[in-house]
């Protein structure tokens, strides 16, 4: 539901808003994130595919590595326009037109707070300097985006006196940075409009999420008319993080009726790449990218759902990426049993599904996790089925050799013990490659994703989810071990079990074949 027509009555709405992503520099200051120079490139790449508009790729002055990725970055050719960091100083300017980027983003405080304690300086020094340095910038043919560092506790008329010097000096576009986090939607959407008032360029908004209004914030900023927004990719970034991506875009679009240029059918490998390169784990209730986004488990949301999905998600999973899934529980209700064990041809008999879902119900109030595997073995036992029996880590032993990890595994797979090696820089990736190599002795499997949410407290179970591929079709297993490195190797083995000893496989003079 687009609330456009309901917003224009009061605000008036850019037709479309340009997404500045600065998940490699605002992103990577995020405490214990550190990505390599190849990563970034690997994310630059991705952003650029997404349809970002402008990426923030660094703060050339910050190292020799963080300017060699940023000028990298600056010579792939990719279709967003690449942005660096430069402080109001000629070095970090020079720095940056070193690089070679299109754009360049100059800040300078102008916060009492900041005038007085880090700067040093008074507020007419400051609007020399920021006027100066945008001229510098713009003398060497450059799009300079100017940021008023802790705009949103800078004085408001001081704020718009920065603005008006600095629109004078050249700078193509405004950005009012909620610093600290501490403005209100209010706040943001008299601020924007205030300096649209003053100034005759874009203006930019950048959020942060101390109080979780960073999205709000933004959005409040579009509102106002505000044409570019500041964001990460799962909205990490300094403390608390930034204005998110995708709850920013996926707000855009669905509910404001804003277009952007980003391809929301790539979010969420987007957001699985960063999350995987900086190994910041996504909590599960995040929106669009986290596990429970399209997750349903109470059995009154799951009956709606298989009539119409819209009696429950406001958008299709698909749209970002994503698939369904119906989670089992004692939550669970009759109709989400049935769909599933009606894929798996399992006949329509009330009182048999109902023992099925009682003995689920039984291992959620006992606090215990069922995967879509459990259920099948309990129906298989409920129904008088032949098993094809579970699949299980049978062996698992992690050693580490010099700087590295080995894994040695032994799985049973659909009735078949499998064996394999694999090594890795922790025992998590070792024991996965070993499962994924010993799984491939039975059939051609490709690892699409994985994913692991572990207590390492070693009393918890640890949870792991791979996405498998075998010719074409993919499956999805889940693994709970108080070892997270055996939950893989399980999660891995559920995988490829499912799909064959699913009735698109049949075993032909010993080999399995479609």
């Amino acid at each position: 539901m687009a609330w456009k027509s309901f917003l224009e009555k009061e605000y008036t709405l850019p037709e479309r808003v340009y997404i500045f992503d600065t998940t490699l520099r605002d992103g990577e200051q995020t405490p214990g994130a550190a990505l390599r120079p190849e990563d970034k490139i690997k994310v630059a790449e991705a952003l650029s595919e997404l349809g970002v508009d402008i990426i923030e790729a660094g703060f050339p002055l910050v190292s020799k590595g963080e300017f060699n990725a940023v000028k990298t970055i600056a010579n792939l050719g990719i279709g967003s326009k690449v942005c660096a960091l430069a402080r109001a100083e000629k070095m970090d300017i020079d720095a940056a037109l070193q690089a070679n980027v299109d754009w360049i983003h100059v800040f300078i405080a102008t916060s009492d707070i900041h005038l007085r304690y880090k700067l040093k300086m008074t507020r007419e020094q400051v609007l020399e300097r920021a006027y100066n340095m945008v001229d510098y910038a713009k003398q060497h043919g450059v799009t300079v985006h100017f940021s008023a560092e802790d705009a949103t506790r800078t004085e408001p008329s001081y704020l718009m006196q920065v603005f008006r010097e600095v629109e004078k000096a050249g700078a193509d576009s405004i950005d009012i940075p909620d610093t600290v986090g501490t403005a209100l939607p209010t706040a943001m959407r008299y601020l924007v409009k205030l300096t649209k008032e003053n100034v005759h360029i874009p203006v930019s908004v950048h959020c942060h999420d101390d109080f979780g209004l960073a999205v709000s914030n933004s959005l409040a900023g579009v509102e106002a008319g505000a044409e570019i927004i500041h964001c990460t990719i799962n909205g990490i970034g300094e403390r608390a993080g930034n204005a998110s991506l995708e709850e920013t875009v996926a707000a855009l679009h669905f509910l404001y009726g804003i277009k952007t240029n980003i391809k929301l059918e790539k979010l969420y490998s987007t957001s699985r790449l960063v999350e995987k390169l900086t190994g910041i784990t996504i909590p599960k209730n995040k929106a669009i990218v986290g596990d429970n986004a399209f997750s349903h488990e109470s059995g009154i949301h799951v009956h709606g759902i298989l009539g119409s999905p819209e009696t429950y998600e406001p958008v299709m999973p698909e749209s970002f990426g994503r698939r369904r899934r119906i989670i089992f529980g004692k939550h669970s209700g009759v109709h989400g049993v049935e769909s599933l064990l009606k894929e798996y041809g399992f006949s329509h008999d009330r009182e048999k599904l109902r023992k099925v879902l009682d003995r689920i119900k039984e291992i959620g109030d006992s606090g215990g996790k069922v995967s879509e595997e459990d259920v099948l073995e309990i129906a298989n036992q409920i129904y008088g089925r032949q098993s094809l029996n579970r699949s299980t880590v049978r062996k698992l032993h992690v050693s580490k050799i010099n700087r590295e990890y080995e894994a040695l595994c032994e799985l049973v797979v659909a009735q078949e013990l499998v064996n394999g090696r694999g090594v890795g820089d922790n025992a998590i990736l070792a024991s996965l490659n070993s499962a994924i190599n010993a799984v491939r002795s039975i059939s051609d499997v490709r690892l699409v994703d994985y994913k692991i949410h572990s207590s390492f407290d070693g009393i918890h179970p640890s949870e792991a989810e791979v996405v498998i591929e075998i010719k074409g079709e993919e499956s999805t297993g889940r693994g709970l071990n108080k070892d997270p490195a055996t939950a893989v190797a399980a999660a891995v083995a559920s995988a490829v079990h499912q799909i064959l000893t699913s009735e698109k496989f049949v075993k032909v003079s010993g080999e399995r074949k479609w």
